[in-house]
C-alpha cells in the first residue's frame, strides 16, 4: 500500500467507514475505493474491516493497529514533503553590502554574522569603505546595499534611504584633557586644539570640515585615519581630541577616556540604501528584510 493509498484507509476510517463519503471526498469512484481495500488485504492476507453483507462495519483489531500506524506514516510523509519543498526553495545567490569600517563593528558585526551563519547558500560579500566612498560606489551599482550616513544629499529618486539608527558625534579625550572638567562643549572650545580625526574617504570628515567652517573655528588636525580604534587610542595620555559617535563610547568602554557631548551636536544617523530598481532579486529583499527587522526589534 502506497501513500496515497494510506490516505485512502484513513479517510475511510474517519468516514466512519462510510464508502460513498469517503470516495466522494478523495474523488475517485466507490467501486474503486472497493476494490483496493479488498486487493490489499487479499494480497496481506488480512482482513482490515468488519463486514455484513457486504458493507464495512468498522475496523477490525488489526485494522485499529494499522490505522494508527498509518496515521504516523502519512503524518511523517508530509513533514518530509514539507522540508523537501523548503530546500527546494531555500534562498541561494551574491549580495554586496557596503558597510563603514566603524559602522561594521560597532553596529552591524553580530547581525552579518547571524545572516551569515543561518543563509550558507547566501555569499555575502562585505565591502568595507567610508561612507563617502560607498555612496559613489551605490550610485555606480558596485554595491547592491550600502550603509551611509546621513544626510546622502542623493537625490531621492536614485535611492531609498531606510533610517536604522539616529545618535550624534561627540567629542573623546583622555581624562586629564584640558576639556574634561566640562559637562558639555562649545565648538569654539576646540579652536586650535590639536585633533584625530578620520579622513576624507569617511563622511564624518566632511561632515566635521564643514561644521568648522559653519562655526569658524580652526582645530589643528594632527592626524587623520580610516581606523577608529586608532583615532580614540591616540587620544590616551595625549592633548589630542577626536570627535566619534556616541555609540562607540559603549562599545570601546575604557577609564582613560571621557565622552563629552556638543552644545550643538551634530546629528548621525545611520541609513541603509539601495539603489532604486523596478525588481530585486529574492537574495536582495530577504537580506534588505532582514536589516529592517533586527533594527525593528531593537
Amino acid at each position: 500500500m502506497d501513500i496515497r493509498q494510506l490516505q485512502y484507509f484513513i479517510t475511510i476510517i474517519d468516514c466512519d467507514c462510510n464508502l460513498l463519503e469517503a470516495a466522494k471526498k478523495i474523488r475517485i469512484s466507490q467501486p474503486a475505493l472497493s476494490q483496493m481495500i479488498k486487493s490489499f488485504e487479499m494480497a496481506e492476507n488480512v482482513s482490515l474491516f468488519e463486514r455484513s453483507s457486504g458493507r464495512l462495519q468498522g475496523p477490525t483489531p488489526a485494522g485499529k493497529a494499522f490505522y494508527t500506524d498509518a496515521l504516523q506514516v502519512v503524518e511523517k510523509h508530509e513533514s518530509m514533503m514539507e522540508q523537501l519543498r523548503a530546500d527546494s526553495i531555500k534562498l541561494k545567490g551574491n549580495i554586496k553590502i557596503g558597510i563603514p569600517p566603524l559602522v561594521l563593528s560597532v553596529v552591524f558585526s553580530e547581525l552579518m554574522s547571524k545572516l551569515i551563519i543561518d543563509n550558507p547558500e547566501i555569499r555575502v560579500e562585505i565591502v568595507e569603505l567610508g561612507a563617502y566612498e560607498l555612496k559613489k560606489s551605490l550610485i555606480l551599482q558596485e554595491v547592491d546595499i550600502a550603509i551611509l550616513l546621513g544626510p546622502t544629499n542623493v537625490n531621492e529618486g536614485l535611492i531609498e534611504e531606510i533610517t536604522l539608527i539616529e545618535d550624534e558625534l561627540c567629542a573623546f579625550m583622555d581624562k586629564d584633557h584640558l576639556l574634561s572638567s566640562k559637562k558639555m562643549i562649545s565648538w569654539p572650545q576646540v579652536h586650535q586644539l590639536p585633533m584625530a580625526i578620520f579622513n576624507e574617504n569617511f563622511m564624518i570628515h566632511h561632515q566635521l570640515i564643514e561644521e568648522f567652517k559653519a562655526q569658524q573655528v580652526k582645530p589643528k588636525i594632527i592626524v587623520t585615519s580610516g581606523n577608529w580604534d586608532f583615532l580614540l587610542r591616540s587620544v590616551i595620555g595625549s592633548n589630542l581630541l577626536t570627535i566619534l559617535p556616541a555609540p562607540i563610547f559603549e562599545y570601546f568602554p575604557n577609564n582613560k577616556i571621557i565622552k563629552r557631548q556638543f552644545d550643538q551636536p551634530i546629528d548621525w544617523q545611520v541609513l541603509m540604501c539601495r539603489y532604486k530598481k523596478k525588481t530585486y532579486s529574492r537574495v536582495e529583499k530577504y537580506i534588505f528584510a532582514q536589516i529592517i527587522d533586527h533594527f525593528d526589534s531593537q
